[in-house]
């Protein structure tokens, strides 16, 4: 997997100020935004045919889902399938410097806009921890490191609950590298259209 053509420094490797890893964001969300359409649907099929197989070598009774936003994979194919198998749910902000909370969901239920654009239940019917999650990626590195927008959710989220299995979904162009902070908890994989990084 190759890395972002993108502000880095002479040998080639994004630096990790936070400021540069400000402007890695921004050059990744970037190359995101510029998957064609066709080719993006393409990626979706095949990361959902990814996340199904990893996910039939576990026993998983609930998994957290996202929906997307910012041309993060769509997988919507993929939540109509597992919502036969498991307890699906999705991540709701509860306010700045807070963890995740999260809520009964399946798909086709009525929803609406909620913080920062996202959107969450209609009724909202709050829920354990799930066992695993699905984690949309900015960028990731080969050792599973995730970037993410920068609020720090999911990590404050994970640092509660560490026993929970983190599944990460990013398309193949955003391998990245960065130097991983004392707070950041690597994922247990990351599936992209290509494979699975374990």
């Amino acid at each position: 997997m190759s890395l972002p053509p993108s502000d880095s420094n002479k040998h080639g490797e994004p630096s990790t100020t936070a400021g540069d890893k400000r402007t890695l964001r921004r050059s990744l969300l970037k190359l995101r935004s510029e998957i064609k359409p066709d080719e993006r649907k393409h990626f979706d099929r095949k990361i959902s045919q990814q996340v199904s197989k990893y996910l039939e070598s576990f026993a998983f009774s609930s998994l957290g889902v996202y929906l997307p936003i910012r041309n993060e994979p769509e997988l919507d194919v993929l939540y109509a399938g597992l919502s036969t198998k498991m307890a699906l749910s999705l991540p709701i902000t509860s306010g700045k410097e807070q963890p995740l909370q999260f809520f009964s969901w399946s798909p086709g239920d009525e929803l609406v806009v909620g913080d920062y654009g996202i959107a969450v239940p209609k009724v909202l019917k709050p829920v354990p921890m799930p066992v695993a999650m699905l984690i949309p990626c900015v960028g990731f590195t080969e050792k599973r490191f995730r970037l993410g927008y920068g609020g720090g959710f999911f990590d404050r989220t994970l640092a509660l609950y560490p026993e929970t299995h983190k599944i990460g979904v990013a398309y193949s162009c955003l391998a990245t590298t960065f130097d991983a902070e004392e707070n950041d908890i690597p994922l247990d994989c990351v599936i992209t259209e290509q494979g699975i990084v374990l």
